[in-house]
């Protein structure tokens, strides 16, 4: 597991030099999407130490929350496009790729 939130910290401080190098470009539409990006990450980060420190709950209780992150966000992806709404389609799908990704690397992946 240590691995794995050392993976989240290397995303999120790449993320926030991302982020600031966007900014100095004048790309603040670009700087957003990194900022959704990094968010994803520091929240898995947040959500992976909380439930791998609770007892009884460990990588079993991240990996649900991960599922329920995925489920959660998939929803608001449809309802986006249902709605036509592009900002929101654009945002939501940048969360999943970024979910996809925490997901790729949590240990118990292969399970």
């Amino acid at each position: 597991m240590k691995e794995f939130i050392e993976y989240l910290t290397r995303q999120i401080d790449a993320g926030r030099a991302d982020i600031a190098g966007l900014e100095e470009e004048g790309r603040q539409d670009d700087a957003d999407f990194a900022k959704v990006r990094t968010n994803i990450y520091e929240v898995c980060r947040t959500v992976t130490n909380a439930l791998a420190a609770r007892p009884n709950a460990g990588a079993g209780a991240v990996k649900a929350q991960l599922e329920r992150f995925r489920t959660a966000w998939q929803a608001a992806l449809d309802k986006a496009r249902e709605h036509g709404d592009a900002r929101n389609v654009v945002v939501e799908e940048t969360k999943l790729t970024a979910l996809a990704d925490v997901i790729a690397h949590f240990p118990e992946a292969e399970e």
